[in-house]
């Protein structure tokens, strides 16, 4: 009896500890949470990176990296990467780790077809000066390819050549005219007014978010860029929920395209599901 008494307590013990370990690691996971900006800290490095090889005369492979380094090591060190292929999600990277400061990460996908690869990255870190204070870092890095099958195998960034710069214009007429019937669907889908609203994509926020939120003073800048990206992560890259509960994974869902209001009292996010199916995220300003 007292035997079975102990081994009774042991395996609920152990039980315990489990479910702590597996809560404790699942909220890390998920804590992406902007707290005000650490100005003694910053990244030295901060780079995402796509290039492509072929496998056969039939496919190629896609090969995806990102890489951040912190001035010394945080609380809590995450990347979080997308890449989309003619304007569609086709993988998520997603690190992260206690105590570090360095975070590698890469994928590699199988494609046949001629296409334009677009990947951004939000590198984060979460610190704690002393127990009452938390503030953190943020940066942002993007890259682009475009890898073309027709008359032979070929990438590139910036076209060097006629044949590149005509290929360059036709992935890009095809992703924005893709990206502008979807943002219209869903203009429509939630009757919004585009006029009162300035638009980029989120492909595009590392190099025109000072321009896109130029009447607000820096700090906010980056406040808005930090739960920005906080409610992506916990909408979008960890799965979207839909109005009857359900989670739907973002792969094959479109590139989202961001609203900033005229008059500075909010910003939303729209994107069609694979499914084709308009999805709203509002953030008050």
């Amino acid at each position: 009896m007292k035997g079975q008494y102990i081994y009774n307590f042991i395996l609920l013990l152990v039980t315990v500890i489990i479910m702590i370990y597996f809560s404790t690691t699942r909220q890390a996971e998920e804590t992406i949470i902007f707290f005000p900006i650490d100005p003694t800290l910053h990244f030295e490095d901060a780079a995402t990176h796509v290039t492509a090889k072929t496998v056969n005369n039939k496919a190629y492979q896609v090969q995806w990296r990102t890489r951040s380094t912190l001035a010394e090591p945080a609380y809590l060190r995450q990347d979080v990467s997308l890449l989309y292929k003619n304007g569609d999600l086709i993988g998520i990277l997603n690190k992260w780790r206690q105590h570090e400061q360095t975070i590698i990460q890469k994928d590699t996908k199988k494609e046949r077809d001629s296409a334009r690869y677009d990947a951004i990255t939000f590198h984060y870190a979460e610190v704690h000066p002393n127990k009452d204070t938390f503030t953190s870092v943020q940066q942002m890095s993007q890259a682009k390819l475009y890898a073309i099958t027709t008359p032979s195998f070929e990438t590139f960034q910036r076209p060097v050549s006629a044949e590149q710069q005509q290929w360059q214009s036709v992935l890009d007429n095809n992703l924005n005219a893709r990206l502008a019937s979807r943002l219209n669907k869903s203009l429509t889908y939630f009757h919004i007014d585009k006029s009162q609203y300035e638009t980029i994509s989120l492909i595009e926020l590392p190099t025109k978010a000072n321009h896109i939120f130029r009447t607000f003073p820096s700090a906010k800048r980056e406040e808005i860029i930090g739960k920005l990206w906080e409610g992506i992560y916990k909408q979008y890259i960890l799965g979207i929920k839909t109005e009857d509960g359900t989670i739907i994974p973002a792969e094959g869902s479109s590139i989202p395209q961001i609203l900033v209001a005229k008059d500075q009292s909010e910003l939303l996010v729209l994107f069609t599901l694979q499914a084709g199916t308009p999805f709203m995220l509002r953030q008050q300003l």
